[in-house]
């Protein structure tokens, strides 16, 4: 709040006002000194004389007491000016200036400070670190709620031993099969699987990058060929040399089923031509962990040829060492979701891949 000074508005005309007031009293002192000299002579005539200069003078002295007056005026029109803004400046007991400043870390904060005369607010709001889908916990590590062991529907909620996997935010002892009709690759059941490929006859043809067939080639680590395939657990990028022709890469890493806990690779074709649906379903686990699973589904539409679909439900951790796409040959075209993303899918993520165009879609 700025403070005003009436000797702020004009410094020099209080001292020109001073010196025109010892002007004028100098005067009426000479004036006086000449009316008691006239006074002691008696002489009747010499006083009107004097009576008439003082009229006269005073009658020239009228416009500077006019200018005088007006000077007082205006003196005091700005005093009450000055006075009546600084009692409105001093009522305002609140000015406000906002600034916003954000700084970027590992995780995001946004900081709001506001500044007043009298008072001050900080208000401060903090984004995690987790992308959508998962929950930061207090180690400041991302997990997914409705798949992990370890935070079963709430973070530090594990579940116990006699259970085998998280599910939908809920314990369970044995995996829930979403396919119908559900066949289990026979090679599999019941065995611990680690780095296998398996052939698969099915009753109808699939068809990717316009290639169709009936005979497909499963592999254990997460990956669909619809001609040669690969074993091969380490994970890279698009197109790889280790297939050869139109691969669906839904989760392709070093998986492992563990026989004794239910975990299966499943499939099944539903309804009728030419609206029929195969899918592919698998439950695995990272290596050395059969608590936690990676569920995930692979479906082609007999209707929507060239597309292919990916639902994922548990993923562990949100997994950062996978390759998610698919390829047409050893030398592309592919189309890339991502490679080694950390938190890529979480539960219920849905990938659509359109050959036809080259494209994917999240839905």
């Amino acid at each position: 709040m700025r403070e005003w000074s009436i000797t702020q508005i004009n410094p020099s005309y209080s001292q020109d006002l001073t010196i025109s007031t010892n002007k004028n009293t100098t005067v009426w002192n000479d004036i006086s000194v000449q009316d008691i000299n006239q006074h002691n002579s008696n002489d009747q005539k010499n006083k009107r004389m004097s009576l008439n200069k003082l009229s006269q003078y005073c009658t020239s002295l009228s416009p500077f007491f006019y200018g005088l007056l007006i000077g007082i005026l205006t003196a005091g029109l700005v005093l009450a000016i000055v006075t009546a803004l600084w009692l409105t400046s001093s009522k305002q007991t609140l000015t406000t200036q906002t600034v916003i400043t954000t700084v970027t870390t590992i995780s995001s904060t946004t900081t709001t400070s506001t500044s007043t005369t009298s008072t001050s607010t900080t208000t401060t709001t903090t984004t995690g670190i987790c992308p959508s889908g998962f929950t930061e916990t207090p180690s400041v590590t991302c997990v997914d709620l409705l798949s992990d062991f370890n935070n079963c529907g709430s973070v530090g909620s594990v579940c116990l031993s006699n259970y085998t996997m998280c599910s939908g935010g809920i314990c369970k002892t044995a995996p829930n099969i979403k396919l119908s009709g559900a066949i289990p690759i026979s090679a599999w059941a019941g065995v611990t699987t680690d780095d296998n490929i398996q052939p698969v006859t099915l009753s109808v043809n699939i068809t990717l990058y316009n290639y169709s067939t009936n005979s497909v080639t499963v592999s254990s680590n997460g990956l669909l060929c619809l001609d040669s395939c690969t074993n091969a657990y380490s994970n890279g990028n698009l197109p790889t040399t280790n297939v050869g022709g139109p691969t669906a890469f839904a989760f392709w890493d070093d998986l492992i089923i563990y026989g004794s806990t239910g975990q299966m690779v499943y499939y099944s074709t539903t309804g009728t031509a030419p609206n029929r649906i195969t899918g592919f379903e698998y439950y695995a686990s990272p290596i050395s962990i059969p608590a936690q699973y990676y569920h995930f589904q692979i479906l082609f539409y007999e209707n929507l040829p060239n597309i292919v679909k990916y639902v994922y439900f548990e993923i562990y951790a949100g997994s950062s060492s996978a390759t998610i796409g698919v390829q047409q040959l050893s030398s592309g075209p592919s189309i890339t979701y991502s490679v080694n993303q950390a938190y890529a899918v979480s539960y219920n993520t849905t990938l659509l891949f359109d050959t036809n165009s080259g494209t994917y879609t999240r839905l």
